[in-house]
């Protein structure tokens, strides 16, 4: 874990390490606030780091009034129990979408909702798609987004359709939180990103040019399930990966067959017009 890192006043990054998809090994651990302090995702489950995140908050010597998850997975909530009971019980805050999927009592935050963080002004914002109760957060004065797992800086995003992901929902979402004009996105993997309207126009434009992909290798090599469209979508892609890649490909055939453009039968995938 690295010491704490100012980006901007009142707002902190603290990297802990995490069981998280690879290439990312760590965690943003965003702390808010000048006169007080409200974390953002603790998220490690392994003890040393608990303790390290615990000592780095202690070093900051302002007291911590909230803690807040911005949605369920694993990577992002495996610290917040154990820090919640050092600070003595301090309140939970999560989507109410996301409060039966942690094992933890959360209050809920609702999209619109405004939080005076230690004297920053912070707004919660609905991102539905990657996970169904996923909030974003908007410091008012710097204009910068704690943007959990819309976007990434390192790694990219999984929408899981197991788990509640909807690639339409989320390409929504991506659009909504380019509409708050944020001046950087805080991500939860990897680096500030600065250049955050192209970020996120690529991120748009990089699922459907995905979707698109996909409906082509329909189109040429007719029908698939998703694990057999792996190699054809990811061509240089290890082997190893392609059930991995498969998951991500039925998030797009689920987008696909809500245009009417594919049907499933028995999970194999075939274009409507061949038919």
């Amino acid at each position: 874990m690295t010491e704490p890192t100012e980006v901007a006043p009142g707002i902190r990054v603290c990297p802990v390490r995490t069981p998280t998809l690879p290439p990312a090994t760590h965690t943003n651990v965003w702390i808010l606030g000048e006169t007080a302090l409200t974390v953002i995702d603790a998220a490690s489950p392994w003890p040393d780091e608990q303790q390290r995140l615990f000592e780095h908050l202690q070093q900051l010597g302002r007291p911590v009034e909230r803690l807040i998850v911005t949605h369920h997975h694993h990577d992002h909530v495996g610290g917040v129990v154990d820090l919640r009971d050092r600070l003595g019980g301090v309140e939970v805050l999560a989507h109410p979408l996301t409060a039966p999927r942690v094992g933890f009592p959360t209050v809920p935050l609702v999209d619109g909702e405004t939080l005076d963080c230690g004297g920053l002004r912070v707004t919660a914002h609905h991102t539905p798609g990657h996970a169904v109760g996923h909030l974003v957060l908007q410091d008012a004065a710097s204009g910068m987004v704690v943007a959990g797992d819309m976007v990434a800086g390192v790694g990219t995003i999984a929408i899981e359709p197991h788990d509640g992901g909807h690639l339409a929902t989320y390409l929504a979402s991506l659009d909504a939180l380019r509409a708050l004009r944020p001046t950087a996105l805080l991500p939860a993997h990897g680096p500030v990103l600065h250049e955050a309207d192209s970020v996120l126009a690529f991120y748009i434009a990089h699922r459907h040019g995905r979707t698109d992909q996909i409906r082509r290798a329909l189109d040429e090599g007719g029908a698939s399930t998703a694990l057999g469209l792996a190699p054809r979508v990811y061509t240089e892609l290890d082997p190893r990966f392609y059930p991995l890649a498969a998951v991500q490909i039925s998030a797009h055939l689920i987008f696909l067959a809500e245009q009417g453009l594919v049907d499933e039968r028995a999970g194999t995938w075939t274009l409507r017009d061949r038919l």
